[in-house]
């Protein structure tokens, strides 16, 4: 995400080591002391004249990889189970709600819907299939004798899909296709305790709560004609307007910087612009920790741009900040939530030619314009009163979106995030332990928001400040213009 290739591109990133503790340490130095490479650890195959470049990342990426290369597993339960169990209270501590930050749906909502539905998911879960396929005479009894138990739901789904064709009384295609609707409702459902490793039937399963979203997304997808009520209350992508949803933490997850094309690809030559420094790397901290999201964006049901989100403290510094000007700290220590980049997709950019589609950008400002008020509610359920914006994006028109809001200017020294990475780093060791992985020694991420690379012409005046947009709050919280520009 930096804003071009540098000759000697070197920001500081953010890390911490069992040994040394927290880091705030340049991007080279840390691969040259931490760094291994890639090969060693299967991420790459070994090859004749392939660059060796050291990772960061990579015994925590490697565990990642094995664990998310079976599409059914989705790490968002672990981490928030992990949190829970963290010293850090943000509330007590920093007066802020986590919750709504982990869910767009409410789980108290979603709770409510299964409630709602415990008759007929308990007939769906429980329904005895070959009975019911017998009863109507849907199938042969040899046929369905002949399937063994393990493959019946398959097979049947399968057969009457074909046979549903054939049917000329509507009778039986009302039967077969209530058999296929239960059929499917039934894998929704399965697939939904596969996930909280639970029933929907115990009157509570905590685990539901941190999967509030993935169940709303498989309650949105029950067919019409089983009945299932309440849908109407849950959020989720269902292809009508501008909508929008949580990264899932599952292999998605690591394929996202590919759908947009930006510098957090898994490979180099998926990014639009492949002169731009690659930090894949960062992605397997990011996924891990449950003070970072990825807001998904859609336009109709169509994947159109992601938003970076991150809480994170302003200091009021007493120390002076190492700056050759003096200057005044912010006026008070108090928390944001970092909008830390926006990335969209080819056809959303303006600025490669050939790929801009029209049917979309004719509509950014509206898709920009709703996205920025989701981020507001977030904020706002969270009990932020600061949004802020990192200017850089790999997109124009969103860069200069955010030219028309008021700017503030912060020392990166005074940006901090709570915990630095400690909190992840040992949940890192903690799950890779109960694997059998090798545990990290350490852990790095790239926060854009102290990456100082991607605004050169404020670092040439005043080192270590940062111009960022302020979506929501006060602009003279920052430092004074007029120490930043030298007047």
């Amino acid at each position: 995400m930096p804003l071009e290739q540098k000759k000697q591109y070197n920001p500081i990133i953010v890390g911490f080591s069992g040994e040394d503790g927290p880091l705030s340490i340049s991007l080279k130095n840390a691969q040259e002391r931490f760094g291994r490479l890639p090969s060693s650890y299967g991420l790459v195959p070994p090859k004749e004249g392939r660059e060796r470049k050291k990772g960061l990342n990579l015994e925590a990426g490697k565990f990642i990889r094995d664990v998310l290369k079976h599409g059914d597993k989705n790490l968002k339960g672990a981490v928030i189970q992990y949190f829970k169990g963290w010293h850090r209270d943000l509330s007590s501590e920093f007066g802020i709600n986590i919750d709504p930050f982990l869910n767009i749906n409410d789980p108290h909502r979603v709770l409510e819907v299964i409630r709602q539905n415990r008759p007929l998911i308990k007939k769906i879960l429980r329904m005895d299939l070959k009975a019911s396929l017998l009863e109507k005479g849907l199938i042969l009894k040899d046929v369905l004798n002949s399937i063994k138990e393990e493959n019946l739901a398959e097979a049947v789904y399968r057969i009457l899909t074909k046979k549903i064709r054939q049917f000329t009384r509507d009778t039986k295609k009302r039967e077969a296709q209530e058999i296929l609707d239960c059929l499917h409702a039934r894998e929704l459902l399965n697939r939904l305790e596969t996930l909280v490793h639970g029933s929907l039937l115990e009157p509570e399963n905590t685990r539901l709560s941190s999967y509030a979203d993935e169940a709303a997304k498989l309650f949105l997808g029950m067919p019409e004609r089983i009945g299932f009520t309440g849908t109407e209350t849950l959020l989720g992508i269902t292809g009508a307007g501008i909508e929008f949803e949580f990264a899932t933490r599952d292999i998605s997850y690591l394929k996202l910087g590919k759908d947009t094309g930006d510098c957090t690809s898994d490979k180099k030559n998926f990014q639009a612009d492949t002169g731009i420094e690659n930090i894949f790397w960062t992605v397997f901290s990011w996924i891990l920790d449950r003070n970072y999201q990825i807001l998904k964006v859609y336009y109709h049901g169509e994947f159109v741009m992601k938003v970076h989100l991150l809480p994170l403290y302003i200091t009021d510094m007493a120390s002076p900040v190492p700056w050759n000007s003096a200057c005044t700290p912010g006026r008070s220590d108090y928390m944001i939530l970092a909008v830390d980049a926006v990335e969209t997709i080819r056809g959303f950019r303006d600025d490669i030619p050939g790929y801009g589609r029209e049917d979309l950008l004719s509509v950014k400002d509206e898709v920009f314009g709703k996205t920025l008020e989701k981020i507001a509610e977030i904020a706002g359920r969270m009990g932020i009163d600061h949004i802020y914006g990192e200017k850089f994006s790999n997109t124009r028109w969103v860069r200069e979106y955010y030219d028309t809001f008021p700017e503030i200017f912060l020392h990166v020294n005074h940006i901090e995030k709570i915990d630095q990475l400690e909190d992840i780093f040992y949940l890192a060791r903690s799950i890779c332990r109960g694997s059998g992985y090798d545990l990290p020694d350490d852990l790095f991420m790239e926060i854009q928001m102290k990456n100082t690379y991607l605004s050169p012409k404020i670092i040439n005046k005043a080192p270590g400040v940062k111009s960022f947009s302020v979506i929501k709050g006060n602009p003279s919280n920052g430092i004074p213009m007029n120490r930043v520009i030298g007047i």
